[in-house]
């Protein structure tokens, strides 16, 4: 069954058609009691929000519930490969 997973890619600012970097791995993934509701083995979001250094983002999850996912900035930035 196929697993839906969060990201992040990093764009420059003037030319947001540039990829600078992405995550290699999910940075947010269904765990195995997010695998049941109506739409099993999904999470999804529709942004985040920077409060100083830390990533908040608000996420669906199985489209049965909402949680919420803190990341430090730097800690994302440090998971991004940035030979694309």
């Amino acid at each position: 069954m196929r697993k839906y997973s969060i990201g992040a890619v990093l764009l420059d600012k003037d030319n947001p058609r540039k990829v600078l970097g992405r995550t290699t791995q999910p940075i947010v993934s269904p765990s195995d009691e997010d695998r049941e509701g109506y739409v099993p083995n999904v999470v999804y979001t529709c942004g985040a929000l920077a409060h100083g250094r830390r990533l908040f983002m608000p996420y669906g999850v199985a489209d049965s519930s909402v949680a919420f996912a803190f990341i430090e900035l730097d800690e994302l930035l440090s998971m991004m490969d940035f030979r694309i």
